[in-house]
């Protein structure tokens, strides 16, 4: 069978997700919405790449973005200058695909879409490409990223089928995640949907709180928020689920969704209120279960956590009963000399620390200090 790709940036939006909701495994990602978002927010260019078969129909379809100003939000104005004068860090990305939806023909079909982004990262002059595979079908073959010169990370989320009744879900959770549930319901915590922009700001400002906890500096950006509210929440792709204690937001969830499917895409909880997050979690899975969505997805982990950080969002999303769902991250650097001079750009203590590691080579090279 004979295949045909077509690359456009431009398409109707509504022929794109249709074709993609033909697919149980499609998320949110992928959608013509999210990848609006970007262009709104921070000027990225959206590329959607469509493969059909001879009979015309859609049998594959890869959603990108080619970011050029939103990778030097957090640098500092010189550095973002020069980045984006010299074309440092165009980075091409992509989440949750590519989608396919001819099974037979699948490798044929990703090799198509891989060929194709390598032409339209070479077309834009792209430094490098990063992808995340989709988590809710079996993985594609590591040898065919490979032949593009991909190098692939294993990764991992938690799903839970939402499919199953209720009670079986909270009885198959362990008995200290049951308790705490329990115990949590008895404090005065309030659910709610967030009807106004409210629930976006106050995750904004606890995730300011929580960066400033950990000695970082927080980046304000309301305008992006704004965005988000009229892409995704005005088109009905996104829920913003809050709680309450005596009226005061106390933690958030931002939800996003697509055909069926549900992913836990951001969370803040405030760090006075130890059950609160606990609270919002399981009451965001029994209203998308009411909802009739078919699964919930923590969003990813690190499937080998070494931080203090990585270990408890590991823990947290495990405790809640998912499946452990392995995915791949997809990464290819194109030019090597700009990707890593953008990454010193943006973090000039790299340098610093590179110097460091380098006396301290030839120290131990001289056995000056113990190996």
């Amino acid at each position: 069978m004979n295949f045909n790709v077509k690359i456009s940036s431009k398409i109707n939006e509504n022929e794109w997700n249709d074709n993609l909701a033909q697919s149980t495994f499609s998320t949110v990602y992928q959608t013509y919405n999210w990848q609006k978002l970007y262009h709104e927010a921070f000027g990225s260019k959206p590329v959607f790449i469509t493969v059909t078969n001879d009979n015309g129909n859609v049998v594959g379809q890869l959603a990108c973005l080619i970011h050029e100003k939103m990778l030097w939000e957090d640098a500092n104005f010189l550095s973002k200058r020069i980045g984006r004068v010299f074309k440092l860090a165009n980075s091409l990305w992509w989440y949750h695909g590519p989608i396919i939806h001819d099974k037979n023909n699948r490798n044929e079909i990703l090799s198509i879409i891989l060929s194709s982004v390598d032409r339209i990262a070479e077309e834009n002059k792209v430094v490098n490409i990063r992808g995340i595979s989709p988590p809710l079908t079996d993985q594609f073959p590591t040898k065919t990223f490979q032949k593009f010169e991909y190098n692939s990370e294993p990764r991992l989320t938690f799903i839970i089928d939402l499919d199953q009744n209720l009670d079986d879900l909270y009885n198959s959770l362990k008995k200290d995640t049951r308790y705490y549930i329990r115990k949590s319901e008895k404090e005065d915590f309030e659910f709610e949907i967030s009807k106004h922009m409210e629930g976006l700001i106050k995750l904004q400002d606890l995730k300011i709180d929580a960066k400033r906890r950990e000695g970082k500096k927080p980046i304000l950006d309301r305008d992006f928020y704004k965005i988000h509210w009229k892409i995704m929440h005005n088109a009905g792709f996104e829920e913003v689920l809050i709680a309450k204690d005596k009226g005061e937001i106390k933690g958030t969830i931002l939800t996003l969704f697509f055909n069926g499917n549900m992913i836990q895409h951001a969370l803040a909880n405030s760090p006075k209120k130890d059950l609160v997050g606990t609270f919002l979690t399981w009451n965001t899975i029994k209203w998308a279960q009411k909802m009739k969505f078919r699964t919930f997805d923590f969003a990813g982990v690190d499937p080998s956590p070494k931080t203090e950080k990585e270990k408890g969002i590991y823990f947290y999303a495990a405790k809640f009963g998912g499946r452990k769902v392995n995915q791949f991250s997809y990464t290819k650097i194109l030019d090597r000399k700009k990707y890593y001079f953008s990454l010193v750009l943006k973090n000039p203590r790299l340098i610093v620390s590179k110097y460091h590691d380098i006396i301290n080579r030839k120290r131990l090279e001289k056995g000056v200090i113990d190996k």
